[in-house]
């Protein structure tokens, strides 16, 4: 249990809006060394306010990881603008790329795809490039598409000489995560995958972000996942998750594993509560499994 354990907590990542760094940067003093941060590409927040994210996550010994959504860029001299300028103010290695949130684009990009094949990230010292995974599916994409899509962004990135990771977008199941996982090894796919988990909040607060996050759910599917379903999580949601997904890994050989948090704004209270969970994890296995 204790290999499984350091496989999926070590190297954990963040994510966050670029209005919120500076809430991230009252947390420094938690942050371990060069931790991955992902920075969200929302309608509500410009260019400038993500690249001053960038260049401050980087002066703070963070690793930013701009998220690119490729339906919202406007052209591909605005893409090239900022990927460029990432890259020199806060010396970004690593990217994220998703297709984004609007049904149609809002420039010459349909999908990720189409900035991986139009060479926009080639010879720009990146080194690892994310995209995203989808356990509970997506309600406008069918999973045959979705299958196909993650298949051929692997292999046409790894085929450019990146490393590659995919996160798991945010989800309550645990067996449907693991199921999932499974899948993607039995598929051939052996890349690192970061299982995407909320930090702690409030009800409201974690049902808005599953809404956002497209995922359905609901207080009662929340309890029947073994999550706290109170007016108020505490950690306790986030652990009964995680100690159950722990007890799984244990039954199941699923490769490189790691954790990514959704901070859902409260940066500091996610690092620590993360931080005390590691170090009082339960040291499970797989006899304890609950039936």
């Amino acid at each position: 249990m204790s290999n499984i354990r350091s496989s999926l907590f070590q190297g954990f990542s963040l994510e966050t809006t670029a209005k919120d760094v500076s809430r991230l940067l009252q947390a420094k003093a938690l942050l371990p060394t060069d931790i991955p941060v992902n920075i969200a590409f929302i309608s509500n927040e410009s260019y400038a306010e993500r690249l001053a994210a960038v260049e401050a996550l980087r002066a703070a010994g963070a690793r930013p990881r701009p998220i690119i959504s490729a339906r919202r860029i406007t052209s591909p001299e605005v893409l090239r603008s900022y990927l460029t300028q990432a890259v020199e103010v806060g010396q970004v290695r690593g990217v994220f790329l998703v297709g984004g949130d609007p049904a149609g684009p809002q420039g010459p990009f349909t999908d990720s795809m189409d900035v991986i094949n139009g060479r926009f990230l080639d010879g720009l010292a990146i080194e690892t490039v994310g995209i995203p995974g989808y356990p509970e599916g997506h309600p406008r994409i069918t999973d045959e598409v979705l299958w196909d899509y993650l298949r051929r962004k692997v292999d046409a990135l790894t085929a450019k000489g990146f490393k590659v990771e995919i996160t798991t977008q945010l989800s309550f199941d645990t067996d449907a995560v693991i199921r999932w996982i499974e899948q993607v090894r039995q598929a051939g796919i052996h890349v690192p995958i970061r299982v995407g988990i909320p930090s702690p909040s409030n009800m409201t607060g974690l049902l808005n972000f599953a809404r956002q996050c497209r995922v359905g759910t609901s207080a009662q599917l929340l309890h029947r996942y073994g999550w706290q379903v109170t007016s108020l999580l505490g950690t306790e949601g986030p652990e009964r998750f995680l100690t159950t997904l722990l007890q799984r890994m244990a039954l199941h050989d699923l490769g490189e594993l790691h954790l990514h948090i959704y901070t859902l704004g409260d940066i500091s209270r996610a690092i620590q509560w993360f931080q005390d969970y590691e170090q009082r994890a339960p040291g499970l296995s797989a006899q304890t499994l609950p039936l």
